[in-house]
């Protein structure tokens, strides 16, 4: 299930369906159907069935919410980094003394070839230390940007629905899940909504 995260402080302008005008309804309907069919070609178990869908509420996303999202998620993957970081450098450490052992005993073919195994160690820790400081750099441009950052005007949208699954073994599970619309209330995959400002390539630090 896809999720916008706590920080994703929400200013609510609910829409009452009960009491929506007929156009309004109507739009509200094909917005509800669209929002399912979305939620079952992408968010749902292929092995499930759905029972029920009902749009709750719609809320709307501002410029400095978007901001904190983005400052929330960039700091996750810095901790992600952080982890990495101190793996590798215990890497490291133990190819050094790795080459200590082999020094000792004089098997300088051994010591060749884990030489150029620490080269490579140390290399992806200089890469991962890169990563760290360009995200935190970032982070403290955003996190300065939030203070004076629109609280008002709607770009975006935030729809909350309830749904009700038939598990495949035959149990039933009942969940809340939020999708993400854009100005003009289509919907839009959350991390195209998000845009980050630097992305990481973890394939290249593996």
């Amino acid at each position: 299930m896809t999720t916008i995260t706590k920080s994703f402080i929400l200013i609510t302008t609910t829409i009452l369906f009960l009491k929506c005008k007929p156009e309004t309804k109507r739009e509200t309907e094909k917005l509800q159907d669209n929002l399912k069919i979305y939620f079952e070609a992408n968010q749902m178990d292929s092995t499930a069935r759905l029972d029920s869908f009902q749009l709750v509420k719609i809320d709307t996303i501002t410029q400095r919410m978007l901001l904190f999202e983005q400052s929330s998620v960039l700091n996750k993957q810095v901790d992600n980094l952080i982890d990495l970081y101190k793996l590798s450098n215990q890497e490291l450490s133990n190819s050094v003394d790795q080459m200590r052992l082999y020094r000792m005993l004089e098997s300088r073919d051994l010591l060749t070839i884990e030489k150029k195994d620490f080269d490579k160690k140390s290399a992806k820790v200089k890469l991962i230390k890169f990563e760290i400081d360009t995200v935190m750099f970032i982070v403290k441009k955003i996190d300065s940007t939030i203070k004076h950052a629109d609280t008002i005007k709607a770009i975006g949208y935030q729809a909350k629905c309830f749904y009700q699954l038939r598990l495949k073994d035959k149990s039933v599970k009942q969940d809340t899940t939020f999708i993400i619309l854009n100005s003009n209330k289509d919907i839009i995959k959350r991390e195209d909504f998000l845009k980050l400002p630097y992305k990481i390539d973890f394939d290249k630090l593996d």
